[in-house]
C-alpha cells in the first residue's frame, strides 16, 4: 500500500458518511423513528468518520514527511516515527503527535478542543476500530453527529494543507 491510499481511503469513508448522515436525518424527521436503526445509523456515522479521520492523518503524515509516493508504507522506520509502533494502530493517540509536529495551524479534536463539548471529546478520545462491535451509544446522538462534523472539517483543513 502507497500513502496515497490513506486519501482515497478517507474519500470512499466521507461519502459513505455523507450517505448514513442523510439517512440518519431522514429517519430521525419520520413521525415515528425506528430507534434501532436510528442507532444502527448513529454507531455506523460513528465508526466511519473516526476512519475519515485516522486516514487524513496519516495521508498528511506521510505526505509532509516528504514520504516517497511510491514506497510502502510498511517501510516508514524514521527516528520517533515507525509504522510498527504508530501508523498501523488505530487510536489517534499512537500518532496524531506526529501531524501536530508537521503541520501548523489548529485541527479541532487532534490540537484544539476549545469549545468543543467534552462528550465529542471523549468520543473522540474513545473512538478505535473495536468500535465497529459496539452497539452502545456513550453520549446523545447529537454528539455522534458533531463528531461527523468534525471529521468533515479535518478532512478539509488537511486536504488544504498538503498536496491531496
Amino acid at each position: 500500500m502507497v500513502y496515497k491510499d490513506y486519501l482515497k481511503a478517507a474519500r470512499k469513508h466521507k461519502i459513505t458518511c455523507e450517505v448514513i448522515a442523510e439517512k440518519l436525518n431522514e429517519e430521525k424527521s419520520r413521525k415515528a423513528p425506528n430507534r434501532a436503526k436510528v442507532k444502527s445509523l448513529t454507531l455506523n456515522l460513528y465508526y466511519l468518520s473516526g476512519y475519515v479521520i485516522e486516514c487524513m492523518v496519516k495521508y498528511a503524515i506521510y505526505d509532509l514527511s516528504g514520504y516517497k509516493s511510491g514506497d510502502d508504507v510498511k517501510d516508514l522506520n524514521e527516528r520517533e516515527l515507525t509504522y510498527d509502533l504508530h501508523i498501523k494502530h488505530h487510536r489517534f493517540g499512537r500518532y496524531t503527535e506526529h501531524l501536530i509536529r508537521r503541520m501548523s495551524g489548529t485541527i479541532p479534536l487532534i490540537n484544539d478542543i476549545k469549545g468543543i463539548p467534552k462528550e465529542t471529546v471523549n468520543i473522540y478520545n474513545e473512538w478505535d476500530a473495536e468500535i465497529r462491535y459496539s452497539y452502545e451509544l456513550k453520549c446523545n446522538e447529537i454528539r455522534y453527529m458533531r463528531f461527523y462534523e468534525y471529521a468533515k472539517e479535518i478532512f478539509k483543513i488537511i486536504k488544504n494543507n498538503t498536496r491531496g
